[in-house]
């Protein structure tokens, strides 16, 4: 990556979205050298002006359209749910604005092409929230990988079994619109979505993809009133790369006592894996390995995460405060500041984006007929 250039002036970030985009994306910006946030956008004016002014942000919008069009904004960070995020990532597009966009990328196929089809005409830099690839733990376990720490790479198996909701309580009331899909949702559209992401980071692109998808929890309790949700809460895949090798997937958000976030990697000299209690975050994901080749179970012992995988060029973020994505999100943010100063590529983008939305879809069609599906 790229450093800043302090001679550049700053780069100029709207945020859509009062809420994840103000809490988490905010912060992570503001850690970054050569950025400013100077605007904010919710849909209201009345709500616009109290984010500005809770966030201390310069410039109110309740209008994406006006925000995506004004000069003096550079990049737009597009939050809020996949079917809202379109219209604002195609006005920041169509107006040729530098966009982060959310995931899930989008909530069908169609959106996520067309994106992906304005993007490669606008020219702009364009980046997506799949953050966990950048996660330092993960990072480090990339770089291991490439290295030949594990020798050749026979398979992977990667798992975020949580529980989001369950019949007694709603473990995460902000996320509800999880229920209906309309929104794009399901457990393959939002945690798989995350997980893809990895894997095709790091073993490229799938080929054909089996599933089995089910809805088991019918009822959430949500403030005294009962929520149906009407999309999967349990999603398998198996997937073979163009490479040809197998990976597998298990998304679950209503596994009560679920093992939180696991990635593992093994080949012929040994195994790597990355382990975090939820969402995988710079200060709580962990990473366990082994080059044991002994029968039976060999130990799995704690790998020291090395300093430079713990520090982003041009950023003042920590990896061990415990703020929602910060250091990884920074270091995406820093690949999207590099790339429109010209150093590196932005990444993920949404080329891959729209790879990994290709196998959602790919995948919810397996499930539906019984069948693996090619690519």
């Amino acid at each position: 990556m790229g450093k800043h250039d302090a001679t550049q002036r700053p780069l100029r970030v709207g945020i859509i979205s009062a809420a994840w985009g103000a809490k988490a994306h905010l912060p992570a910006w503001r850690s970054l050298d050569g950025i400013e946030v100077t605007a904010i956008c919710t849909s209201r004016p009345e709500t616009a002006a109290k984010a500005a002014s809770d966030f201390n942000v310069e410039r109110a919008f309740h209008d994406f359209r006006a925000m995506a069009a004004d000069p003096d904004i550079d990049i737009i960070d597009c939050g809020t749910r996949p079917p809202l995020r379109y219209d604002m990532v195609m006005a920041a597009l169509k107006a040729g604005k530098h966009v982060y966009n959310g995931i899930p990328f989008a909530k069908d196929l169609a959106d996520a092409q067309a994106m992906t089809l304005a993007w490669q005409k606008a020219g702009t830099v364009a980046a997506v929230d799949a953050f966990m690839q950048a996660v330092p733990a993960i990072v480090q376990m990339k770089e291991m990988l490439d290295s030949g720490w594990i020798g050749d790479t026979f398979g992977s198996d990667i798992a975020f079994e949580v529980p989001l909701f369950t019949a007694q309580q709603c473990n995460a009331p902000g996320y509800t619109w999880f229920a209906d899909p309309a929104n794009g949702a399901s457990t393959v559209r939002n945690l798989g979505s995350h997980m893809l992401n990895v894997l095709v980071h790091f073993f490229g692109s799938v080929s054909s993809v089996a599933s089995d998808m089910s809805l088991a929890l019918e009822e959430w309790p949500v403030d005294g009133e009962v929520l149906r949700p009407q999309v999967p809460d349990r999603s398998s895949l198996l997937l073979r790369h163009g490479s040809g090798l197998p990976t597998r997937l298990e998304a679950n958000w209503a596994k009560i006592g679920g093992d939180g976030f696991r990635f593992s990697i093994w080949g012929s000299k040994g195994r790597l894996e990355a382990r975090a209690p939820v969402f995988p975050m710079a200060h709580d994901t962990r990473l366990f390995g082994t080059q044991n080749p002994a029968l039976g179970l060999a130990e799995l012992k704690e790998i020291t995460l090395q300093p430079e995988y713990l520090q982003v060029p041009g950023c003042h973020a920590v990896a061990d405060r415990p703020e929602t994505g910060l250091l990884a999100l920074a270091s995406i943010f820093a690949s999207m500041r590099d790339a429109i100063n010209g150093h590196g590529k932005a990444a993920p983008d949404f080329a891959q984006a729209l790879h990994v939305q290709t196998v959602v879809e790919s995948a919810v069609q397996a499930a539906a007929e019984r069948r693996w599906m090619d690519l």
